[in-house]
């Protein structure tokens, strides 16, 4: 009786090295994301308005004496701000106060932001809210892109030309070609 011929285990191929690069990114993001959203302040601890710069005559408004023990105190009133403070809908508000947690901790391109706080994995604002949101807060998109430029690179190695590219590619970060070429010209890679 002849022994049955079993084929000889394969060895186990080579995963893609890349895609394992990939999938550590995004567990990093992942719990940058989850610890900036438990440190987030709720609601209640959030002031909805700015605090009015110090100056001295507010400080005199409200320390000035009253000119009789009798009278009623009078009321005191506090200077409005010089500059306008934009009202915005209750829930952009929310919404820029997630954004300016992200910016706290990350460097982002403008999409890239409008998609975290609008994808469903992410706060899951509507897009149009997400965008009013992002556009509200003046944030100098050159200053995230060179951020962001360096972050790559404390973690691997780029030539110059694939910095541009993984900065302004709309499956990396998704600056602007311009803002990626600013913030890859900071760099050590472009130098």
């Amino acid at each position: 009786m002849a022994m049955p011929v079993y084929p000889q285990p394969q060895p186990p191929k080579r995963r893609w090295r890349g895609r394992t690069v990939v999938l550590a990114l995004l567990g990093v993001f992942a719990v940058l994301v989850i610890a900036a959203i438990v440190a987030a302040p709720k609601k209640a601890d959030t002031p909805t308005g700015s605090v009015a710069p110090f100056s001295a005559n507010t400080e005199a408004a409200a320390v000035a004496p009253t000119t009789t023990a009798t009278e009623p105190p009078a009321s005191v009133s506090v200077a409005s701000p010089t500059t306008t403070e934009q009202k915005f809908p209750p829930q952009v508000t929310l919404a820029r106060t997630s954004a300016q947690n992200y910016l706290s901790f990350a460097a982002f391109s403008r999409n890239g932001l409008i998609r975290q706080l609008s994808s469903s994995a992410g706060d899951g604002y509507p897009k149009d809210v997400a965008t009013q949101a992002v556009d509200s807060l003046g944030v100098d998109w050159n200053e995230q892109a060179v951020k962001s430029a360096e972050n790559y690179l404390s973690f691997t190695s780029f030539s110059c030309s694939g910095l541009k590219q993984q900065l302004s590619s709309s499956a990396g970060e998704g600056f602007t070609k311009a803002e990626a070429a600013y913030g890859a010209s900071r760099t050590d890679a472009c130098k």
